[in-house]
């Protein structure tokens, strides 16, 4: 006796459930959408056999790509292919709230440590879907999320970072042209005016969100603090990135928020005082360590700016010598004279003098543009 319909795994029902929206589907339409953007023939004989599924399914994904999601399919008898008749930027419809966006990030991080597990190669097969909707829209340091998730508490993203995180994956996911209001911290604030800039890269930076983006007005690429957005909008126009423009490798020579344009490399002495530290956490990726007799150690880093490195040196105090290059030596020294002019007398309430500290300290320590002389071929990425 036949079984009833209703109590088959493969029946109707349960391919409307599960066949037709769920991950696999998803696949399948990402792998259409791919065939079509590459002017590939899509014939539902020949995708039955590579997919492995039957070619009424097939017909059911193109007809949910057209019919649910917007995208233009349309049967070319000449070819005797499906072909789309006009561009299209399909993306299943995975919407994330930017909550959901940052855990997606933050279980990439927490789950490394069961790889090669069968759990872990699970988790890795579905972070991987999902990779082929976020692409290569967000990185992280691996050295800043770690302290970032030890707080344990997710108000320590604040919601003025947390509000724009979404609304700019997005767009840099559909390569949409951002009307941005920003506010700088400056001593004389103005009121911000707007500009549009074209979103290339979000990247969690020295415990901060901040959004790599082409300038167009400024002819390069900024760096756009989230935390500094006063509004930001999603407009309908279109951008191409810039030329061969690859954000990791515009990242890659950065310890903080600064990027320049050439590497250089640094030399820096710690005696062992701050070695086991620097050991235990190194600076930047491209560290390079040469142990030295009495527990000293010599590091070698390879950076694109000469910014964000000042403040890792003067937090050391006198447990850290720049060894080269001879102009962040020399900034150093400067620093280090200012820091002894200003503790050789006592301490004063004058306005001037307190002036006066206050802007040693932020240039000395937060990579203010003063000091961006000291770098080689810097460009101004920090907006």
């Amino acid at each position: 006796m036949p079984r009833s319909p209703s109590h088959s795994p493969t029946s109707s029902a349960h391919v409307r459930a599960h066949g037709r929206s769920g991950p696999a589907a998803l696949e399948r339409m990402w792998c259409i959408h791919e065939s079509l953007t590459a002017g590939d023939p899509v014939r539902l004989s020949a995708l039955s056999r590579a997919l492995e599924v039957s070619a009424r399914t097939l017909k059911r994904d193109i007809e949910r790509m057209r019919d649910f999601h917007g995208a233009p399919i349309a049967w070319d008898a000449s070819r005797r292919s499906y072909v789309y008749t006009a561009a299209c930027e399909f993306l299943p419809l995975l919407r994330f709230t930017a909550d959901e966006a940052l855990a997606l990030v933050l279980a990439g991080r927490t789950f490394a440590s069961w790889h090669g597990t069968p759990l872990g190669d699970a988790i890795a097969s579905a972070l991987a879907k999902v990779g082929h909707v976020i692409g290569g829209a967000i990185s992280v340091d691996a050295a800043g999320l770690a302290s970032f998730v030890s707080i344990g508490d997710t108000a320590s993203l604040p919601t003025h970072e947390r509000r724009w995180l979404a609304l700019l994956l997005e767009a840099i996911q559909r390569r949409r042209v951002v009307r941005l209001v920003y506010r700088k911290p400056d001593r004389h604030p103005s009121t911000p005016s707007p500009r549009e800039i074209h979103p290339l890269h979000l990247a969690f930076a020295d415990h901060r969100w901040m959004l790599v983006a082409h300038d167009p007005a400024r002819s390069g690429i900024r760096h756009f603090l989230l935390d500094r957005i006063v509004d930001a909008v999603v407009t309908t126009k279109s951008f191409a990135p810039p030329e061969g423009f690859d954000a990791l490798a515009h990242l890659r020579g950065s310890i903080g928020r600064f990027s320049g344009e050439s590497v250089v490399e640094i030399r820096i002495r710690f005696d062992s005082t701050v070695a086991p530290y620097v050991l235990e956490r190194p600076w930047h990726r491209s560290q390079r360590t040469r142990h030295l007799p009495d527990g000293a150690l010599e590091i070698t880093l390879a950076l694109n700016n000469l910014v964000d490195i000042q403040r890792h040196i003067l937090a050391c105090g006198r447990h850290a010598e720049v060894l080269a290059p001879a102009e962040l030596r020399a900034t150093i020294a400067a620093e280090a004279a200012a820091l002894h002019a200003l503790y050789s007398t006592p301490p004063t309430t004058d306005a001037a003098t307190a002036a006066n500290s206050t802007a040693n300290f932020a240039g000395g320590t937060l990579g203010v543009p003063a000091l961006v002389v000291a770098s080689p071929s810097p460009t101004p990425s920090q907006s």
